[in-house]
């Protein structure tokens, strides 16, 4: 159980990182929004979604070329073979980089004007576009931390990232706070350039430390090293180019269809920026806590793949996807019931609260999707997830298009849910395909949603019983957050959901005599 051990004590470190990053994001989020306000949130994500089609083009793939590229010299036991493919992948990392860099300042004039429809945002864009080489190759770099196990390595330059944009960006705020919205942007894009910036510095000074204590360099490399990244990389980073592109054109027509329904630009861009930049990034919050092991996932399933160990593959399958949907629906259950205190919370917002309940119902179908699209990438299924990725963006476009102008904003509500399905369904279906596991519906969807339903029903009832009221929402917050997550642990126990042989394997973990055993093997 060493692997095992080692696989947790990663995921935990991973966790930890991921939650401060989204706490961080999320209150960062309500500091911008108390700043430039809904309009200006949504102006934004508009930058945002040129920007996240930039980076993109930028990394091409190469994150999770790396892992795998990575993860298959550690298998051959070729220390050499890791540097040569580190190598490689810097060098892809930077011709990507500045190639995207040099388009998007070319371009970012008619983006501005024609595409996006507003001037305001081409300050931001020329800015943004000197971040895209340093990002390049921070991704290449994490995609090997990832491979190596070295997690902590990435924490720490994810955190530090994190804490310079808002520390950075709160600072410049403050001198454009009169200047309006165009300003505010500028400032801070500004901050995740130099943020940006700083982490790759950073992660390049933790790598060269880090390879110089790789094993085994008398090894030779494999041969074929730079057809392996071409081979896996392009097709990866080309399925990436036309998904991001319909996902950026679905952000573009999201406030042209809601002017078209009566809207004004402003009440557009409001619409926009609250569900994309306000309630989004509370929905995906908790998601933080299964993207640790799920990234981790990756190069220990490509392992699998390398060795063809199909049994233990299918267990390691068996028990994410099981903790996936238990999860999933605890979160579910949670924002559901307490999405207006949450709106009120963060944004003193009603209108925000609503919509966190709207989509909570779907917090199962996207964390499920999640963790279904890294186990498909380290079988080697990549190119499938991303099919199923371009099928979702292009559904979502076209239903974009035709029903927003007629229904608004709960026209896009449906889209999200639509092709969120979708491509769950689509995701899930190729990994029966791949991996023989037993999905039993009853005890793996209809006992957690149900063990959350009497959850909900407990904490209302003992809260009503007992008057539980407090001046102070956080406080309510963290007391209902309490008694509904017990209530739901002890149903799941009461009803079976958490077997003895589940709580057998967790401890089992942690003893201090370990068995020789592969990751993850089953101990019954």
């Amino acid at each position: 159980m060493k692997l095992v051990k080692q696989f947790i004590i990663n995921g935990l470190i991973l966790t930890v990182t991921s939650v401060t990053m989204r706490l961080l994001t999320v209150a960062f989020n309500v500091y911008i929004t108390d700043k430039i306000g809904a309009a200006g949130v949504g102006l934004f994500s508009l930058v945002m979604s040129v920007y996240t089609f930039a980076v993109t083009f930028a990394t091409s793939g190469i994150s999770l070329s790396a892992t795998r590229l990575v993860s298959q010299q550690i298998v051959k036991g070729s220390g050499k073979g890791v540097v040569s493919a580190m190598r490689r992948c810097i060098i892809y990392a930077l011709i990507f980089g500045f190639s995207a860099m040099i388009l998007l300042l070319v371009f970012s004039e008619p983006v501005a004007c024609t595409w996006l429809g507003d001037i305001r945002t081409l300050k931001s864009l020329r800015i943004l576009s000197f971040s895209l080489p340093p990002l390049a190759v921070s991704a290449a770099l994490s995609g090997y931390f990832s491979a190596v196990r070295r997690v902590i390595k990435n924490a720490v330059t994810n955190i530090l990232e994190q804490f310079i944009r808002i520390f950075l960006t709160a600072m410049l705020l403050v001198f454009v706070s009169d200047k309006g919205i165009e300003a505010a942007s500028a400032a801070i894009v500004f901050g995740i350039l130099l943020s940006e910036t700083l982490a790759f510095i950073v992660s390049f000074i933790l790598y060269l430390f880090d390879k110089r204590h790789i094993r085994d360099l008398t090894a030779p490399p494999s041969s074929d090293i730079t057809s392996r990244l071409v081979k896996m990389a392009i097709p990866i980073a080309v399925s990436s180019y036309i998904r991001s592109a319909l996902v950026t054109l679905e952000h573009i027509l999201i406030p042209k269809g809601l002017i078209k329904n009566g809207a004004t630009n402003e009440q557009a861009l409001s619409s926009y920026g609250v569900i994309s930049g306000m309630v989004f990034p509370v929905i995906f919050f908790p998601m933080a806590f299964l993207t640790a092991f799920t990234g981790l996932l990756v190069p220990e399933v490509t392992r699998y793949k390398e060795t063809e160990s199909s049994k233990s593959i299918e267990y390691v399958t068996g028990r994410i996807m099981k903790i996936t949907i238990v999860f999933s629906v605890a979160v579910a259950g949670f924002f559901a019931y307490y999405s207006d205190t949450l709106g009120m919370l963060l944004y003193d917002s009603a209108e925000a609260g609503k919509y966190i309940r709207i989509f909570a119902y779907l917090i199962p179908v996207m964390y499920i999707d999640n963790t279904t699209d890294a186990i498909l990438k380290g079988l080697g299924e990549q190119f499938a997830s991303m099919r199923y990725n371009i099928i979702d963006a292009l559904v979502s476009v076209i239903l974009v298009f035709f029903l927003l102008p007629p229904f608004g904003i709960k026209g896009y509500v449906a889209v999200v849910y639509v092709c969120e399905i979708l491509n769950a369904a689509l995701s899930l279906r190729k990994l029966f395909k791949c991996v023989k596991i037993k999905f039993r519906f009853f005890s793996l969807i209809f006992l957690p949603v149900a063990c959350m339903a009497g959850a909900a029903c407990l904490t209302k009832l003992i809260t009503d019983l007992f008057s539980v009221r407090y001046e102070y929402m956080v406080i309510t917050l963290i007391v209902g957050c309490a008694l509904i997550f017990v209530f739901y642990f002890l149903l799941l126990r009461v009803f079976g959901c958490i077997s003895d042989d589940d709580k057998k394997w967790f401890l089992q973990i942690f003893r201090k005599k370990e068995k020789k055993s592969n990751f993850f093997a089953k101990t019954s």
